[in-house]
């Protein structure tokens, strides 16, 4: 004789294990993505100020991307600031995905406004940003 609640029971009580093993994780990550989201608009508005202290306050001490260091990506962005009267930063169409509890990439186009002579010109690009959680918050450890 089958017995076929007995058959069933027990993969549906592992699935409802893995769903509420799994639920705080969830939770996790988007309590981690709210973190990460004012970092990466901060960017934006220290980019937009021409804020170079902000700016560097957003990088990981460590921040290491190819060849390139924090404080190469700092003087290249001061050297951007001294070559443009005004600049406007925006993002927009951002993906963040959470790797692990300290480690996250950010996927996101953005909009460059810059002017030099009362004449305005723009690109748009996308980025792939890394970012790593430290005792101060959330920081970009790599991508710029």
């Amino acid at each position: 004789m089958i017995r076929p609640r007995t058959f069933f029971k027990p993969r549906i009580i592992a699935a409802c294990l893995l769903l509420a093993a799994a639920a705080p994780l969830a939770g996790c990550s988007e309590v981690q993505q709210v973190e990460i989201r004012p970092v990466l608009e901060a960017r934006d508005r220290a980019i937009s100020h021409k804020d170079i202290r902000a700016y560097a306050k957003l990088l990981l001490p460590a921040y290491r991307d190819g060849d390139h260091t924090k404080a190469d990506v700092v003087a290249q962005m001061k050297d951007l600031f001294g070559r443009f009267d005004a600049l406007e930063m925006h993002s927009f169409d951002r993906s963040i995905r959470v790797l692990d509890a300290t480690h996250a990439q950010c996927e996101q186009s953005y909009r460059l406004r810059v002017r030099r002579d009362h004449a305005w010109r723009a690109i748009v690009e996308r980025e792939q940003v890394d970012l790593q959680k430290t005792a101060d918050g959330w920081k970009i450890s790599a991508g710029l």
